[in-house]
């Protein structure tokens, strides 16, 4: 049924433009895709490994979580203009292209630090340092959704980022 309704597809869109078929998928925006008889894998391995380069941090040694549920994030105290182009930034935006696309894990994370983007203090370039830690232990990671139970559009699926809001020590639900 599905080839057919992508045959059906193509001839239509044949039939109005131009097309060249390059076959499956193996990369689109940089999401590396491996597509199984029953399952699909979406990864970021490559751009991953490009932000550790970028960042000298390819022989980072890996922690177990990004972000470290003992310290509280406070705002810089010295109140100082912030700068909106500074590589805190930058390096915040790389890494929420991740959370989108392949990486929810660092989503919590990515959320909490971005809100000190303007005006980061050395506390908060750290805690973005031990992202680059974490991102040094998940260098394989990927997402793989899989045909349950018969039921191809079916997805099932859990995440636990937050940790628990280490500023107010409440516990997300």
């Amino acid at each position: 049924m599905l080839d057919h309704l992508i045959e059906h597809t193509k001839v239509g869109l044949e039939a109005e433009w131009e097309l060249t078929d390059l076959g499956e998928p193996v990369k689109i925006v940089g999401i590396e895709i491996e597509l199984g008889d029953h399952f699909f894998t979406i990864s970021q391995c490559q751009y991953r490994e490009n932000i550790l380069r970028k960042e000298g941090m390819e022989k980072a040694n890996p922690v177990g979580t990004p972000l470290n549920p003992g310290i509280a994030l406070e705002p810089n105290p010295d109140g100082n203009v912030g700068d909106w182009s500074n590589s805190y930034a930058r390096l915040i935006g790389e890494l929420q292209f991740l959370v989108n696309a392949t990486q929810p894990d660092i989503a919590f994370t990515i959320s909490r630090l971005s809100a000190y983007t303007a005006n980061p203090t050395m506390q908060h370039v750290s805690m973005l340092k031990r992202v680059l830690h974490y991102l040094s232990g998940t260098r394989t990671y990927s997402i793989t959704y899989n045909d349950i139970l018969g039921h191809p559009n079916h997805f099932l699926s859990y995440a636990d980022a937050s940790f628990a809001n280490t500023d107010d020590l409440k516990v997300d639900h």
